[in-house]
């Protein structure tokens, strides 16, 4: 898994220039859950990327978590945005 994070770069796989002209080039509906407390993936970062995507919206997962937010059991406030997500996702 680690391998794949470290050599996934989206222009290559997507055979475009940019991140940006990969991320434009997605269609699927996609809800982009950042952690509010994310020190790794953080909301500002997660924002201008969905802001490329054309059918993306972004939703802050409020957590005190970091980067483990959203992780099964650990919160049920944050499971519930979660799910709400899925939900939303799901039924458009």
């Amino acid at each position: 898994m680690l391998a794949t994070w470290q050599s996934a770069d989206p222009p290559v796989l997507a055979g475009a220039g940019s991140l940006e002209d990969a991320l434009a080039r997605l269609s699927a509906r996609a809800i982009i859950m950042p952690s509010s407390t994310d020190l790794y993936f953080t909301v500002e970062d997660a924002r201008h990327e969905a802001s490329l995507m054309p059918n993306a919206e972004l939703r802050v997962l409020e957590s005190d978590w970091g980067h483990c937010a959203g992780g099964p059991g650990r919160s049920p406030e944050a499971m519930a945005q979660v799910f709400s997500a899925m939900h939303d996702l799901l039924a458009s």
